[in-house]
């Protein structure tokens, strides 16, 4: 059920991974310490990889989840990550779901430095797919 990118990624989930319904009647949050897999120093480019590199919060919410595709992607910067804001790669993130309804979701994720200095943000807008019925 993860992405196809996360073969790239190295996480350490902190309470999860809560995939199929670990948030069911809790808070819709995922939070997870991760770097590229290849343990390169983390740039720019790879900060915006990893804002996208889990599956959607809305999946933590259900056993079944319903199949999605994003239609918006918004990643602001903050601060470019250095070898002392995320040393070996390392940068923590929440991804939170704001809002679920009328087929829609939208997700908020942030990323920190291992120090707490807020390095990017994003916001990430999914349209549900209709699902077939045999």
């Amino acid at each position: 059920m993860s992405p196809h990118s996360a073969q790239h990624v190295e996480y350490r989930f902190d309470g999860g991974p809560n995939i199929l319904g670990g948030n069911r009647g809790k808070p819709v949050i995922e939070r997870t310490w991760m770097r590229m897999a290849d343990r390169r120093p983390l740039d720019e480019v790879g900060l915006c990889y990893l804002l996208d590199a889990l599956y959607p919060p809305a999946w933590t919410a259900s056993s079944t989840p319903a199949p999605m595709t994003t239609v918006d992607l918004r990643i602001d910067i903050l601060t470019d990550p250095t070898p002392e804001t995320a040393p070996e790669g390392w940068a923590f993130f929440e991804f939170r779901m704001l809002d679920l309804g009328l087929g829609w979701t939208v997700d908020e994720a942030t990323a920190w430095g291992a120090d707490g200095t807020p390095l990017a943000i994003a916001r990430q807008r999914r349209k549900l797919l209709p699902q077939r019925t045999a």
